[in-house]
């Protein structure tokens, strides 16, 4: 036996892609030196020589398109729909208050924050834009552009209607567009007629159980058109009496042995009602100031604060949003110290984070 036959075959060390394509390019190289001069050469031998380079561009350019285009979480549409009751949403720094059956979808087209109302009504209030794309609104052919106000858009079926708080939209519809201002309501119904917001309807009156007694002390009910009182943190409770001289004044009593009774601050009752509850149902009282937030009524500021404050306590993470809504809406408020002194502080509390 000889030692070849004892040994084996010795190991064979696999070459490298590279160093097989020097090899290729050699034997290559040599039949086309030994081919008789005026032979065709063999081009489709050498398809790969030219193949290869272009392979890999196409696969570098797929792959700029794919990291170019590959979408981001935000441009990923999120829809929300409300069942029996309403909600909210915050859509980047901007916050949604959705009736209830209302659908919407939220997305981001071109950089602009779009949302799609598909049926019911929701509030938006949007923060200041400043340099950045204007938010926007679709509801049926209907497109309403903003860049920073609260305003408030309803569709049912194909009939779209918007309201302004404050601020002022553009209202593109079917290619023509008019601006609405604070106070001012836009129908599809008649696309060129800008007309004053309905204001909210009044409180309905508590009746008088009929064992009740007249209350002498009862203060005299405010003239139309009469200024609202100074936003108090609290309710004020009725403190001034109606001189006698007034008694003309007063609303004209219902048939029967007992005056009408007096009209009761249901929000003010509903603020205190919410402040009571903050101790045991946080939550749930951060959920009531925002729904009472959503009113016009004189309660609307505190009730703001009070929900902004409630959410920087909890450390919820809503907390910086709802203080830059309510210096939007309330720049001149009782409450726009506390709110900018909060703000400050969280801003700082985030910068000293690790």
């Amino acid at each position: 036996m000889t030692d070849d036959q004892r040994l084996g075959s010795p190991p064979i060390e696999p070459l490298s892609e590279a160093a097989w394509a020097r090899v290729e390019r050699g034997v290559w190289s040599e039949l086309d030196a030994e081919r008789p001069a005026g032979s065709p050469s063999p081009a489709p031998r050498r398809w790969w020589l030219v193949a290869a380079p272009l392979a890999a561009a196409a696969a570098v350019a797929v792959l700029l398109i794919v990291v170019r285009r590959a979408p981001s979480a935000l441009d990923e549409p999120s829809r929300v729909v409300t069942g029996a009751g309403p909600s909210s949403v915050l859509f980047g720094d901007s916050h949604i208050e959705l009736d209830a059956a209302t659908a919407l979808v939220m997305r981001h087209e071109a950089e602009h924050p779009t949302v799609t109302l598909e049926r019911g009504a929701a509030w938006f209030t949007v923060a200041p834009r400043l340099s950045r794309p204007a938010f926007i609104v679709r509801a049926g052919d209907a497109r309403v552009r903003v860049v920073g106000t609260r305003f408030r858009v309803l569709r049912t079926e194909e009939r779209i209607a918007v309201e302004v708080d404050h601020g002022l939209v553009d209202v593109n519809f079917r290619g023509s567009e008019v601006e609405i201002g604070a106070g001012q309501r836009w129908s599809s119904d008649a696309p060129r007629l800008i007309i004053a917001a309905a204001a909210p309807p009044p409180a309905e009156p508590v009746p008088v159980p009929a064992t009740a007694a007249p209350d002498p002390e009862v203060p005299d009910a405010a003239p139309d058109g009469a200024p609202a009182p100074a936003r108090p943190h609290r309710p004020a409770r009725p403190g001034s009496h109606a001189s006698a001289g007034s008694a003309d004044a007063r609303p004209e009593p219902l048939p029967g042995p007992h005056p009408a009774a007096p009209q009761i601050d249901r929000d003010g009752a509903e603020y205190d009602r919410l402040a009571a509850m903050e101790a045991t149902s946080p939550g749930a009282a951060l959920s009531g100031y925002l729904a009472l937030a959503r009113g016009t009524s004189r309660w609307a500021d505190p009730a703001l604060f009070a929900a902004a404050r409630l959410a920087v306590d909890r450390q919820d993470p809503r907390a910086e949003t709802l203080l830059g809504i309510y210096l939007q809406r309330f720049p001149s408020g009782a409450n726009a110290a506390d709110a900018r002194q909060l703000l400050v502080r969280l801003q700082g509390d985030k910068r000293d984070k690790p």
